[in-house]
């Protein structure tokens, strides 16, 4: 894959899901130069967004209309064109949120597994508790995210053309790591959407060792790219360590 292909697989993490899944009330606009979503029953910045944006500053506004009212995220990738876009966004109400780096690693060499900590695959009722309670402990969820989260990982499993999955990982038989993972519609790529390690297991390499048991696995698979949109400040560092690249940086604007 040439940059410009990473970059767009990089962005694909945001929209490339599984087609069956996806419900009536979610619109997706993609072209080579737009790309949006608009979930009709949602007042969610992350479902409402604009993912990739390559028009003039004239059309924002036509954009903006087609969300109607509802709050949205715009993702800036950032560009020597950039500037000029990300001004205009701060005129009609808009507010920088966070910032994300674009990361890929090719799946070229062999990982190395590392055996201090057990993994499990999440596939029982216990074992979608089990990874909920501790993305919950770490991300302060409230009870009804709980089971929300809970609801939601329960029927994904169910799936029978499900493209991802979840992991948890062990100490003394107890949850303190957990990460999601997704393929691409054409399996060449893995996309890491979300892991994180108890506060008071951190420094021990669990992070790592999650992420190298799932690059492991992709690579059986025939992957050849592993990407995620990290954002700054948290799992950044950890990733560039393992041999992850930064092709991109999104600048994630929100208007509520």
């Amino acid at each position: 894959m040439d940059e410009e292909q990473i970059i767009r697989a990089i962005e694909a993490i945001q929209w490339d899901y599984e087609e069956a899944l996806v419900p009536e009330s979610i619109h997706y606009i993609q072209n080579d130069d737009l790309v949006m979503i608009k979930n009709n029953k949602s007042t969610s910045v992350y479902a409402n967004k604009v993912v990739r944006y390559h028009r003039s500053v004239q059309e924002v506004k036509d954009v903006i209309a087609y969300f109607g009212g509802s709050p949205l995220s715009w993702w800036v990738r950032s560009s020597s064109d950039s500037s000029e876009l990300e001004k205009h966004l701060l005129t009609l109400g808009f507010q920088h949120y966070d910032t994300y780096r674009g990361l890929a690693k090719k799946l070229t060499e062999e990982e190395t597994a590392m055996s201090d900590f057990t993994f499990r695959e999440v596939n029982t009722e216990e074992d979608v508790q089990a990874h909920v309670e501790v993305a919950a402990k770490i991300w302060g969820y409230d009870d009804e995210a709980i089971q929300a989260a809970v609801t939601e990982r329960a029927s994904y499993l169910q799936f029978p053309d499900r493209r991802g999955g979840y992991t948890i990982a062990l100490g003394n038989n107890k949850p303190i790591g957990y990460s999601n993972y997704r393929y691409s519609k054409d399996g060449e790529v893995l996309y890491l959407n979300g892991a994180g390690v108890l506060p008071e297991h951190r420094g021990k390499g669990i992070y790592r060792s999650l992420l190298a048991d799932r690059l492991i696995e992709a690579r059986k698979r025939g992957c050849e790219l592993a990407v995620t949109q990290a954002r700054i400040g948290t799992s950044e560092p950890i990733l560039r360590r393992s041999g992850f690249s930064e092709y991109a940086t999104y600048k994630q604007y929100v208007r509520e």
